[in-house]
């Protein structure tokens, strides 16, 4: 956390240093303004006092104009009389714009009369340009006063300013110090969360190992008794040391035979389910004929009572059943467990099939179909969960123990393939195994392509 804490500390000494060069900034730029706003106010005073001493100087060369002899020209009066009619321009808005009619009065200045008629029309100027010069003088002390109360605001404006800017540029720095001491209080929670997580993990995993292991030795110890229960009452379901003296005694063990071929067939299935579950299902990849096994398989399933009666095909031999490289035992128990599924979900009248097709991708896609009761969509993505049933009533009609799909997708996970279920309520299940096409035999690929 220390890289974090030096970054604020910049943050907050580089907000503080804005703050004190915005208040300079801005007393300087309000002094250079005072300034300049003076001068200009000193150019207005000093047009106004010219004006008031040219007008003098008019009267004056107007004067001795009119004095014999003088040496005083027209054109000397003409001239002083345009420097003042200047000096004025800056008025020209105001009463003294009237002294324009008096230059072709001063044109004929020679003219007897003519300097009297000018000297009377010039005498009430001379007041008003006395009084507007004082009034200037006043008006621009007053302005410098007033605009000297303004900026002096101006600058208490801008000290605020930055004092506010300092003010939140600490309270932000807080801010980040308590969002700080916050989020390195959840992670200390967070990370005893994740202590409690990683042992209750553990703990899991732990539970998870002796529930395999527990299954693995028990699935092996029932499997001895199991094999001497299947076989003596084989022996005696067969008569073979001779007939016995009770045809019921063979009848019932026809039914003790049958009961221990479903309980070492639940025992390998808890057994495998328990290998997969643990990751110590280890597959051989080995090269094989899919069509050629799909066959063996079939031919396997169909001894069994279960399959008696039923229709099952293959489909037609053509290029979609390739040589694969994947392991014989895990293929031919997932397919003994799809047909076991879909004879015993269907009804006795209806067909079974058995296909492969390939992909657009190069996959090779191995599905058994029926025409049995189907599953809902949710039914049909929680299938492959162990255990799992549609029917999970204890009245259910169809019997098992759920572990049927779950071991097939254990089994093509392991292939690196995976399964896809396509099924409807009362229209049948389809279930398609896709083995990638990495596992295809690269001569079939080239033939593919």
């Amino acid at each position: 956390m220390e890289p974090l804490r030096i970054i604020k500390t910049t943050l907050a000494v580089t907000i503080a240093a804005f703050a004190v060069a915005g208040a300079y900034i801005s007393h300087t730029i309000s002094e250079r303004q005072t300034a300049l706003r003076e001068v200009s106010r000193y150019n207005v005073v000093w047009a106004a006092s010219q004006a008031l001493t040219e007008f003098h100087r008019l009267e004056y060369q107007i004067a001795a104009f009119a004095i014999p002899h003088s040496t005083v020209s027209l054109d000397d009066v003409l001239l002083r009389f345009d420097i003042m009619y200047n000096r004025l321009n800056i008025l020209r808005g105001g009463d003294l714009e009237g002294l324009s009619e008096l230059q072709p009065v001063i044109v004929a200045l020679d003219q007897p009369g003519a300097v009297a008629r000018v000297l009377a029309h010039l005498a009430p100027l001379e007041g008003q340009l006395t009084r507007f010069a004082a009034a200037a003088n006043q008006f621009g002390g007053d302005q410098v006063a007033e605009d000297q109360q303004r900026l002096l605001k101006l600058h208490r404006t801008f000290s605020l300013l930055a004092g506010g800017l300092v003010v939140c540029g600490v309270a932000f720095i807080g801010l980040l110090f308590y969002q700080n001491r916050v989020v390195e209080t959840a992670h200390r929670h967070l990370r005893l969360v994740t202590d409690d997580l990683r042992i209750a993990k553990e703990a899991a995993e732990g539970a998870s190992e002796a529930k395999s292991r527990f299954l693995a030795n028990m699935s092996h110890e029932l499997r001895t008794p199991l094999n001497a229960i299947i076989g003596f009452s084989e022996i005696i379901a067969q008569e073979a040391f001779g007939p016995s003296a009770q045809a019921r005694y063979r009848d019932y063990a026809g039914d003790i035979l049958r009961s221990g071929r479903h309980m070492y067939d639940l025992v390998n299935d808890i057994l495998t389910m328990a290998k997969l579950d643990a990751g110590h299902y280890e597959v051989l990849l080995e090269r094989l004929a899919l069509r050629e096994l799909a066959e063996t398989t079939l031919a396997m399933f169909m001894a069994t009572e279960m399959a008696a009666q039923r229709q099952v095909t293959i489909e037609a031999d053509g290029d979609g059943w390739p040589e694969l490289r994947a392991d014989q035992r895990a293929v031919r128990q997932i397919l003994l467990n799809l047909l076991s599924n879909a004879v015993k979900f269907s009804p006795a009248d209806t067909a079974v099939s058995v296909t492969c097709r390939r992909t657009a991708d190069g996959d090779v896609q191995l599905a058994v179909s029926d025409r049995g009761i189907g599953m809902t969509p949710e039914e049909a993505a929680r299938v492959g969960q162990p255990f799992y049933q549609a029917d999970d009533r204890l009245a259910r009609k169809y019997e098992g123990t759920g572990l049927g799909l779950s071991i097939v997708r254990g089994l093509i996970e392991r292939h690196g393939g995976r399964v896809v279920i396509d099924s409807e309520t009362g229209k049948g299940t389809r279930v398609a195994l896709i083995f990638p096409k990495e596992l295809v035999e690269p001569e079939l690929l080239l033939h593919v392509a």
